[in-house]
């Protein structure tokens, strides 16, 4: 029988791709061939993933504190074997559903190899994990800020010279390839940590240039600091040019800073430039036959800047963005 995590990423896959109806679930088995029904995977219709393990008969239910990562509650269903009682664990934030996956797959290897009931082993492993996803998720909300950081510094930088047309130029929040763009385009990564300047790409088209400019990657070394600059004090420079906070909240959406993440300080100690001209390294649509894309979705890598060529004086940012 295979492990856990490979029957899992099964489960995921035949998942995944389902179309669920408001009010409906798509589900499949997880349990041992003798037990199926001891776990099941479910897609619900807003596409959020869900594990639910069985209460095993004439057991009560019991407390799960799981806090804000993953949110669990008890379901009773009722067929011709009668009542049952389920817990279900739904896992609320996308980017944690690899770990979440992960977390289910150990489940099922602990079920395994004690005979145990899933749902038993599932409090054990809760319990292990969780001040692991604490910990990625704090990981994960600073990626956010200093990501989200690195784009209101151009956004300033904008404001100061046209803030209507600054507004108007942030487009990556709206889905579109590029951060910034007009007829040329900006895209901003940050760097994080020591070590060689790596950046994360994602998709296949983000270092494609527009079809009548040129792209150019701006690239902030970002580090904590306590002299350094708040995002609220950021946001209110960008509102002093004349672009309301309200303006920038609207484009974040959900992605908006909570009050206590708005005071943490960070500082650029590097700035590095990119024109990406066409010897410029990466996985771009125009260099790949439609059919080679087909199916393919969230696409993801990282690129080491040293390696690109390109690189010019960061002191020409101003002039990138004066012909953005």
């Amino acid at each position: 029988m295979s492990r856990g995590h490979a029957r899992v990423q099964d489960a995921y896959e035949l998942l995944r791709d389902k179309t669920v109806g408001e009010g409906q679930s798509a589900r499949t088995t997880l349990g041992r061939p003798w037990r199926l029904e001891d776990a099941l995977l479910v897609k619900d219709h807003v596409g959020l993933i869900h594990l639910m393990t069985l209460l095993p008969a004439g057991r009560e239910r019991f407390e799960v504190p799981l806090g804000k990562l993953l949110r669990a509650s008890w379901v009773d269903t009722q067929d011709e074997e009668g009542r049952r009682d389920w817990l279900d664990v739904v896992c609320t934030d996308v980017r944690l559903l690899r770990t979440f996956l992960s977390l289910v797959g150990e489940m099922i290897d602990r079920s395994d190899d004690s005979g145990r009931p899933s749902i038993d082993e599932l409090v054990g492993v809760l319990e292990s994990w969780r001040a692991a996803l604490a910990r990625e998720r704090t990981a994960m909300d600073r990626n956010r800020l200093v990501g989200l950081f690195g784009e209101l510094t151009i956004l300033e930088k904008l404001a100061a010279k046209d803030p209507q047309s600054a507004l108007t130029s942030w487009k990556g929040r709206q889905g579109a390839p590029h951060d910034f763009s007009r007829t040329n385009a900006l895209e901003v990564k940050t760097l994080m940590g020591g070590g060689a300047p790596i950046v994360t790409i994602h998709g296949e088209t983000q270092l494609d240039p527009p079809s009548k400019g040129d792209l150019h990657l701006v690239a902030f070394h970002i580090v904590d600091d306590a002299d350094g600059e708040s995002l609220e004090e950021l946001t209110s420079r960008i509102a002093s040019h004349g672009i309301p906070y309200e303006s920038i909240l609207s484009t974040l959406g959900d992605d908006a800073p909570g009050a206590d993440d708005r005071r943490r300080r960070f500082l650029i100690g590097e700035t590095r430039l990119h024109e990406v001209t066409e010897d410029f390294p990466g996985l771009r649509a125009s260099r790949l036959a439609p059919e080679t894309l087909r199916g393919v979705s969230a696409i993801n890598y990282q690129l080491t800047l040293d390696a690109c060529p390109g690189k010019l004086d960061p002191e020409l940012l101003d002039s990138v963005l004066e012909n953005l």
